[in-house]
């Protein structure tokens, strides 16, 4: 297996790979669809919202409860079923998650 993280450059590419599935992590459980919504739980608590594709960052806003998270756009990165996304348009903290094996 490649060990090397790879950066993903577009919408395409990104909804192939991660779209309409469910990914987890720490404490984490969650799906991006590819229709352009965000649902899952964080803490046991229910999230939801959007995302959208722009030059080359994936960028979402979501909530919890009466909690607005607000936007971020985001480095995504792949390797094996493993994504690694990095906030702030790759200047913030990175956290990864895997696809779920059905």
């Amino acid at each position: 297996m490649d060990a090397e993280w790879r950066r993903i450059d577009t919408r395409a590419e990104f909804i192939d790979i991660f779209a309409d599935k469910v990914l987890f992590g720490d404490n984490l459980r969650f799906t991006i669809h590819s229709s352009g919504d965000i649902t899952g739980q964080a803490g046991g608590q229910d999230f939801f919202g959007s995302w959208y594709w722009e030059d080359g960052f994936f960028c979402r806003a979501v909530s919890s409860g009466e909690e607005n998270h607000g936007l971020d756009c985001e480095v995504t990165e792949y390797r094996g079923l493993h994504m690694r996304y990095t906030r702030q348009m790759g200047q913030g903290y990175s956290s990864v998650v895997t696809i779920e094996q059905v």
